[in-house]
């Protein structure tokens, strides 16, 4: 269990509290002096980069080139891997070359229109030739001077001249659309293909340090196997994770001050400040989580094992050694004798009680 902890902040430091003097009639006594004092709350958990996350591949492949050390630094957006998208890259290929020719073929004045250009015009011009024959043939059919044979040989020949030029025209009228609608499909189709190379260049989302490098060339990575690792990255800032006895809930306040201690770093002391307390209890362990903003050093392991003290109230008391009390009173001694005084006690501070009532700053208690 998590517990409660009551503090002299220099007896914390291993200094003597109170002065114990020895008078030459050999009697025992403290002076009753206020000092501040601290309550604490313990508790225990780990530290961990303010952000992480570990880096997984989208698309499954062999990595190509790695370009980064563990504890290197790296800005968001910079790339970190690439993987082998040799099939991929040949799509792109075929479709960028698939895109130029039909963007070659609908340049005005291109091989490919000028052909049909000249096919339509072509079918133009014979039409112009048969409807002017059968516009002759016509006015000397309608006086009688030719056979009817010969108006419906140039009818015919019209008709059929008007059907070659519509169909030329509408050939070369399908092909403009044809080409237009093909470069729009290749256009989205080489996007599509590049967006998905973009999966096979691994690139950091955040602003960190790499702390853990899982891949290198020549691994194959199975975007869906539980081996897909390639990164774990941590950002700049630290936050410590606590866990305390869910008894002491309502006494952790935001920015209470925290003393700490890293095993990974022995005999020194570190301060955070609480950012937030979880409202949800472990009721298998009836623990609560809170979470600290915490001043560690940059190489402190993700992970690192943390104590921590939670000071929740800071304030002056006036104390004496416990041993003096005894029975609700204490012996005050003014140098020549003893007086039995009752007192009323606070809060005790491992070898030293508060008083709350019955003396005063500057009082000498006898000792046992």
């Amino acid at each position: 269990m998590r517990k409660l902890l009551l503090f002299l902040p220099f007896f914390l430091a291993g200094g003597v509290l109170l002065l114990i003097a020895v008078r030459g009639n050999k009697e025992n006594y403290a002076v009753a002096e206020e000092k501040e004092v601290k309550t604490l709350i313990y508790g225990t958990g780990y530290a961990r980069n303010k952000d992480y996350l570990l880096l997984r591949s989208e698309v499954s492949g062999y990595i190509k080139e790695v370009f980064v050390e563990e504890g290197e630094y790296v800005k968001k957006g910079q790339v970190l891997a690439v993987l082998d998208s040799g099939s991929l890259e040949e799509g792109i290929r075929e479709v960028s070359e698939r895109l130029k020719l039909v963007r070659e073929r609908s340049k005005e004045g291109s091989p490919y229109l000028t052909a049909l250009e000249s096919t339509t015009e072509a079918a133009r011009i014979n039409l112009e030739k048969a409807k002017k024959v059968f516009e002759r043939r016509d006015r000397l059919f309608s006086q009688g001077l030719i056979p009817r044979e010969a108006y419906e040989q140039s009818k015919a020949q019209y008709e059929t001249a008007q059907k070659e030029y519509d169909r030329a025209r509408q050939t070369y009228e399908d092909a403009v659309m044809s080409l237009r609608a093909d470069e729009r499909v290749l256009m989205a189709e080489r996007q599509r293909l590049i967006k998905e190379r973009e999966k096979y260049i691994i690139k950091s989302p955040i602003e960190g340090y790499i702390l853990k490098r899982f891949v290198n060339p020549g691994d194959y990575i199975n975007h869906v196997g539980q081996e897909n690792r390639l990164f774990s990255i941590g950002s700049k800032g630290w936050e410590v994770w606590l866990e305390v006895d869910e008894e002491y809930a309502g006494m952790i306040k935001e920015g209470q001050r925290v003393n700490l201690r890293v095993d990974s770093f022995p005999g020194r002391d570190f301060e955070g400040r609480v950012l937030q307390v979880v409202k949800e209890v472990d009721r298998a362990r009836k623990l609560i989580t809170v979470k600290l903003g915490a001043d560690l050093p940059q190489e402190t392991p993700t992970g690192a094992t943390v104590e921590g003290h939670i000071e929740v109230e800071r304030r002056r008391a006036l104390l004496i050694p416990a041993k003096a009390y005894s029975d609700g009173h204490v012996l005050l001694y003014d140098g020549v004798r003893r007086v039995k005084v009752p007192v009323k006690l606070g809060k005790q501070y491992g070898e030293f009680v508060e008083v709350k009532e019955g003396l005063k700053p500057g009082d000498r208690v006898l000792l046992p």
